[in-house]
């Protein structure tokens, strides 16, 4: 599906931007262009919000799709160990190499415990690797309830996550329950999930057409602006206040949901045409670039510094320049590592 890659596409370009420019603390004059661009891109955690939507959907579609085979979990969990773990395995060995993580977090992020580095007291950590750790916790546990429930009861209960997970960060945030990190840990953001998992159940129920794919994807993107208006005299687009905590990544859930019913719905030749052919490009590397893209940013970052030519040394650290430079590189590795050394693992899925 062509739409699904466009997605994906979107989610880690914003993220890539997010961390090459906002997050890494480049700046510009204030009242330059440059500097509009470069706080434009703060929107860019988002992405990850997105690929949460995406997983849910998939993944719960491969599983009610199997949801009766005999080999369900066998099948369910050698093709997830075949995407996930070549990579995943080999940024962590990275990590090793070029000392960019400690011990203690390299040990939690091979339990895949690393969104709640900051509950563990860990500070040195690789940041993509906590919302790896949210997905594959959702892997764990999402499986057995799909094979045990109903559609019925599953849509109870990725309602219910959609409702109680603000709730739960909202009291977390105001001090009333200690549950911990409500931006990271995977028992209060489930409803990033579940938004994707109510999706998936609209595709395969006998409302999920094309055109009601289309006008459900409407309803929600509107009821998503609606709510993200309500919400900001309240501090909706801020983490720092409670209510913010709680409902921030809300109404861009619905948002996200909605279009990709709406995308789904329109089949439109648009999504595998020449004109988004570089988002379905960055799309099917985008898993590796997730992973590899902080490292390559960083390693750059520590070559630059040491080019004895000044002038040169201050154009490679422009903004921009730096941004294109290390994006390029980090799409390099992380297309020769789905092309040559991921790809063989995938290969294999289709025997499993």
């Amino acid at each position: 599906m062509p739409e699904l890659d466009v997605l994906r596409g979107i989610a880690i370009l914003v993220v890539v931007l997010y961390h090459g420019l906002y997050w890494s603390g480049a700046n510009a004059p204030a009242d330059s262009f440059a500097h509009l661009a470069i706080q434009l891109t703060v929107f860019g955690w988002l992405g990850v919000n997105l690929f949460f939507v995406l997983s849910g959907f998939l993944i719960t579609g491969i599983l009610l799709d199997t949801k009766h085979s005999p080999t369900y979990y066998r099948r369910f969990y050698t093709r997830r160990a075949l995407r996930i773990l070549p990579a995943y395995l080999a940024i962590v060995f990275a990590l090793v190499v070029f000392h960019q993580a400690s011990p203690r977090s390299i040990a939690v992020s091979l339990l895949f415990m690393a969104n709640y580095n900051a509950d563990l007291g860990i500070a040195q950590a690789y940041g993509p690797l906590w919302s790896l750790s949210v997905e594959e916790q959702f892997y764990m546990l999402w499986p057995m309830i799909v094979r045990k429930t109903s559609v019925r009861t599953l849509t109870v209960i990725a309602c219910a996550l959609c409702v109680v997970e603000p709730v739960l960060r909202g009291m977390t945030a105001a001090g009333w329950l200690p549950l911990g990190n409500v931006h990271e840990a995977t028992y209060l953001i489930a409803d990033n999930l579940a938004i994707g998992v109510l999706a998936a159940i609209f595709a395969r129920s006998r409302y999920g057409t094309r055109a009601n794919g289309v006008k459900a994807g409407l309803t929600l993107a509107v009821a998503a602006l609606l709510l993200l208006m309500a919400g900001l005299p309240f501090g909706i687009l801020h983490r720092a206040n409670t209510f913010g905590a709680a409902m921030q990544t809300v109404p861009w859930n619905l948002f996200f949901a909605g279009l990709l019913l709406m995308m789904l719905g329109l089949r439109s030749t648009f999504f595998s045409g020449r004109w988004t052919a570089p988002l379905r490009f960055l799309g099917y590397i985008s898993y590796g670039l997730y992973l590899v893209h902080l490292l390559v940013f960083t390693l750059y970052q520590s070559m630059v510094v040491h080019v004895p030519n000044v002038s040169l040394r201050l154009s490679l650290q422009e903004p921009f320049i730096k941004m294109a430079l290390e994006g390029a590189l980090a799409v390099l590795v992380a297309w020769l590592s789905r092309r040559f050394y991921e790809e063989p693992f995938l290969r294999r899925k289709t025997a499993v």
